[in-house]
């Protein structure tokens, strides 16, 4: 117990980046002919919607998100009598630690996190496993998508990849391994290991250098006798658009919903599916343990996975949606995973290796590779 507490203090002050859950756009708009006062006899789901009689449901995501996730919630909020209140609360480690801090008294019902934390959010007790006679939509998601035990489901998935400026960098890179070649020295921007992407790479790169997930010593090696090479140690997104857009950096492993705002700053950006494969960071909805409204909670994951709101994903959330029915634009996807094929090529990871061995891999990062020699 004291070795879980002491990772989770460590990793949850560390400053995280914001991973999924995208910056909203307003491309597509749904039509509701609901009135505002008075709730439809019929839910979204097509069974009988019931009365909440104007329940407040809050809701914790990213502030970068919130306004997207409100303007998805307005049919839930018709259909059902209530009102969904956003809680800002910004990085995964921040909602976490709030939820953590309010267990016995919490004022979130539903907590929207990447689902490496919410894995870990799991495991310290703090959601409620998925009502399934409630929850009737789980089938319809892609498998990767369905919690193995029984939590919250992924509601969306994005992919770091590899992302550079074709007017900088005239030969891509083709894989994780190929950044340290030599080609790119002084022109990558690579995640710090207390962002969400850290650990991934980390661990690529110990498998492709005689490590695996569990020795992932060779992968620190090579970041080790790189690390003068690497222009930026990246915690949050921000940190990489910025640099981009400067021009300090030329490429990056980087998430693909991203590649929008790139390219209307200007920048020429090519995407690259790395040899090793893209991560996948996929986005987890969860009922948190003891809710003000468990009922409405539920109806909530159910209703963000249903296949008329998933298919709002793409262009709302600019994230690639986890339901097998939902539908993309062919602007979407250029960039976001779509189908089953893509869904299948993406790199997934054992959260409970990463999560018990996170804080102690951050402490030598920090140590041996976050210090560049002088």
């Amino acid at each position: 117990m004291k070795k879980i507490q002491k990772i989770t203090a460590i990793i949850l002050t560390a400053m995280m980046s914001v991973s999924v859950a995208g910056c909203g756009s307003s491309s597509s708009t749904t039509t509701d002919k609901s009135s505002s006062t008075t709730p439809p006899t019929q839910s979204v789901a097509g069974e009988k919607a019931k009365d909440f009689k104007g329940a407040q449901l809050v809701v914790a995501t990213w502030g970068f998100t919130a306004k997207s996730v409100k303007e998805i919630s307005k049919s839930f909020e018709e259909t059902y009598n209530c009102k969904v209140i956003i809680d800002e609360t910004s990085g995964n480690s921040d909602r976490l630690n709030k939820i953590m801090a309010q267990k016995n008294n919490p004022e979130i019902d539903v907590a929207l996190m990447t689902d490496s934390f919410a894995a870990l959010g799991s495991e310290k007790g703090l959601f409620e496993k998925i009502d399934t006679k409630v929850v009737t939509n789980l089938n319809n998601l892609y498998d990767f998508a369905k919690s193995t035990d029984g939590y919250g489901p992924c509601y969306s998935v994005v992919r770091y990849g590899i992302i550079y400026d074709a007017d900088t960098v005239k030969t891509p890179p083709k894989s994780y391994k190929d950044l340290f070649s030599g080609k790119y020295n002084g022109q990558l921007s690579l995640p710090d290991m207390a962002s969400t992407a850290g650990p991934y790479l980390l661990t690529t790169l110990a498998e492709k250098s005689g490590g695996s997930a569990t020795n992932v010593q060779p992968g620190f090696d090579l970041l080790k006798a790189n690390k003068d090479n690497v222009k930026q140690w990246y915690l949050t997104s921000s940190d990489v658009q910025t640099a981009f857009t400067t021009g300090e950096i030329g490429v990056s492993v980087f998430m693909d919903m991203n590649m929008p705002a790139l390219k209307k700053s200007g920048l020429n950006v090519k995407w690259v599916d790395p040899e090793e494969g893209s991560f996948s960071a996929a986005a987890a909805v969860n009922v948190v343990k003891n809710s003000k409204n468990p009922e409405l909670a539920q109806l909530f994951v159910n209703y963000l996975i249903s296949d008329a709101v998933q298919n709002q994903v793409a262009d709302k959330l600019s994230e690639a949606p986890t339901n097998k029915n939902a539908t993309m634009s062919d602007e979407k996807k250029v960039y976001l995973a779509f189908g089953q094929k893509a869904m299948d090529s993406l790199k997934k990871f054992d959260w409970t290796n990463i999560n018990t061995n996170k804080a102690a891999w951050i402490e030598k990062f920090q140590k041996e590779v976050a210090t560049q020699n002088k």
